[in-house]
């Protein structure tokens, strides 16, 4: 029975509609397979590591390691960035007595490897190669700008992290909860961003009732059949959306409240008209150079962005400007000197989805190639490691095992885990492997190979590496330990451990401790963060934190202050606009 949906009518359309075992007995095998060799592959190399390197808690991991090489890689980039200068030109224009300003685009012989101009002479003769006076062409283009698609689970979780600083694991506990207690969403683990045919006609019997349930007042026009409806692109789920079931909206956390109503409204859009906005264009050649060029972009209705955030368009004089040719004669030339700016860090949004795509960063052309055929039918991910349901895990390992941090904004990696990562052989930390195995289940799907065929071939791996010569291989484990300030109580260092910020003289009897998952924090759907500890163990014992969700979704700023009560921290609110002396709103 294939069940992509959990309610009860959806159920009895599965049992309904049952099918052959005998179909699938193939894929359990190599589903089997992967399962076993991942316990032979993680339970062996991290027990071989973790005792080579004497360092407790170790792990190693399939899908973990190359993740966490995704963040060494990263972060080894911006710190070895070298800038580089390039040059950008810009000239003005009068078309229908309207000034213009144009940039120029050069043909692609002139262009470095980056797409940019390092040569400021090259610009600084451009000026000479365009006719006096020059022709312009002015074209219009009339689009459509369609409404982002409903949320799979990896969407879900980044867009809860970027919107409301929301940790990824914890984005997916609150799916579960919806899903199992109050059967408010559909399946919440799902890889895939479109609807049947049967979401669409089922949506006039749903969608009045969530809109009540959010106060929403919208002109939903079920006639539209947005691009999410698709019943090709859906694979054994379908997006995650609302459902018809009643329960009180009231009952639900603010974190709760927060995702099933961004799940709705990401449902509720498709059933609004797209953004539609009008393109002028404006060009000038010069012939073998390249081709100054304008755009603006004029909304002439904005459709589902009038309730929903969508991207912005630049909109300048050029729009007024009727289609045709124009004579017209640049001036003002400018060249603007810039510098190349290294990749951004991780934040936990960006890794996630970089998971979904990982193949993009594999040089080895047959395991970038097995790796997108292994998603070849999946709309969601191309070339992807893990699996919805265990990619926040994984970066929750990275975090707890001490290999990455978490500021608040960024996960970088630390000292430790760039070290283990670099000793680690090439074969077993790159994503390489995923494909390499999934080769292999193909093989097994097929019937031509077994189980063993893949454990034996993990096994044989596993015991080439044991006899690697790492007699001299170290990594500073104990030297990740930041000084986050010092002890109310007792004045020592207090360093962060994976639970808590703890005081360094636990040894002498002194219990001091801000555990990151404190109560307190958690009531508000934060999370006791380095920069958050830091401030806290400051001259003021306060940490600012902005933008927190009330209970009727109106957004504050407040401080959370601590005092020691009966030797252990003890934490009230504070509000910014509030006079010292007036104190702090006691919350409980």
């Amino acid at each position: 029975m294939l069940i992509n949906d959990n309610t009860p009518s959806e159920i009895q359309k599965a049992f309904k509609n049952l099918q052959q075992n005998d179909r699938f007995v193939s894929i359990g095998r190599a589903a089997r397979a992967r399962a076993i060799c991942d316990y032979i592959f993680g339970i062996n190399y991290s027990r071989f590591f973790g005792l080579t390197l004497g360092v407790k808690g170790l792990s190693v991991g399939r899908v973990q390691t190359p993740t966490l090489g995704l963040v060494v890689n990263r972060d080894q980039q911006i710190e070895n960035h070298i800038k580089q200068e390039y040059f950008e030109l810009t000239a003005d224009a009068s078309l229908d007595e309207r000034s213009v300003s144009f940039a120029f685009k050069p043909d692609k012989p002139y262009l470095d490897n980056a797409g940019h101009i390092t040569d400021q002479s090259f610009l600084s003769d451009i000026s000479a190669h365009v006719a006096v006076p020059a022709s312009a062409t002015v074209v219009k283009l009339q689009k459509t700008e369609a409404p982002p698609l409903p949320f799979n689970l990896v969407k879900l979780q980044a867009h809860m992290n970027e919107k409301y600083n929301l940790p990824v694991s914890r984005t997916l506990e609150i799916t579960q909860e919806l899903r199992d207690k109050y059967k408010a969403i559909t399946y919440n683990r799902s890889d895939c961003q479109y609807l049947n045919a049967e979401q669409h006609a089922a949506a006039p019997q749903v969608l009045p009732g969530v809109m009540e349930r959010l106060g929403l007042q919208l002109p939903l026009n079920y006639g539209i059949r947005s691009k999410c409806f698709n019943d090709a692109n859906v694979t054994a789920h379908h997006a995650i959306i609302p459902t018809a079931a009643k329960f009180d909206l009231s009952s639900l956390s603010d974190d709760q409240k927060a995702v099933y109503t961004e799940i709705a409204k990401r449902y509720l859009i498709q059933f609004l008209p797209p953004i539609a906005p009008e393109e002028t264009k404006a060009a000038v050649s010069v012939p073998g150079k390249g081709t100054f060029q304008a755009n603006s972009v004029h909304v002439l209705d904005k459709g589902f962005a009038a309730f929903y955030p969508a991207k912005s368009f630049k909109e300048t004089a050029l729009s007024g400007i009727p289609t045709g040719g124009y004579s017209v004669k640049l001036e003002n030339y400018r060249i603007a000197e810039k510098y190349t700016a290294p990749p951004k860090r991780y934040t936990q949004a960006t890794l996630i989805t970089d998971m979904t795509q990982v193949a993009k960063y594999v040089t080895d052309p047959q395991a970038k190639a097995a790796l997108q055929a292994k998603d070849k039918d999946k709309k969601g991910e191309n070339g992807s490691i893990g699996t919805p349901a265990t990619r926040d895990k994984i970066i929750e390992t990275l975090i707890k095992r001490g290999y990455a941090q978490d500021d608040g904004k960024h996960l970088v990696s630390t000292q430790y885990g760039r070290q283990l990562y670099d000793l680690l052989p090439d074969d077993i930390k790159k994503p390489d492997l995923t494909a390499l195995w999934w080769t292999i289940q193909e093989d097994i799907k097929s019937g031509n190979a077994k189980i063993s065929d893949m454990t034996n071939s993990v096994l044989s791996s596993i015991r080439s590496h044991l006899k690697d010569d790492y007699s001299t291989a170290h990594v500073d484990h104990a030297d990740d330990k930041k000084e986050i300030g010092k002890c109310p109580l007792c004045g020592k260092p207090v360093y962060e451990n994976q639970k808590a910020f703890g005081c360094s003289g636990y040894k002498q009897g002194c219990k001091f401790a801000i555990w990151k998952d404190n109560g307190f924090f958690k009531h508000f759907g934060k999370r006791v963060t380095p920069s958050a500890a830091k401030a806290l163990l400051g001259p003021h014992h306060r940490y600012l934190e902005k933008n927190l969700t009330g209970k009727t979704g109106r957004k504050y700023d407040a401080y959370f202050v601590m005092k020691i009560k009966d030797n252990r921290p003890d934490f009230s609110l504070e509000f910014p606009q509030k006079r010292k002396d007036e104190g702090g709103r006691k919350q409980k």
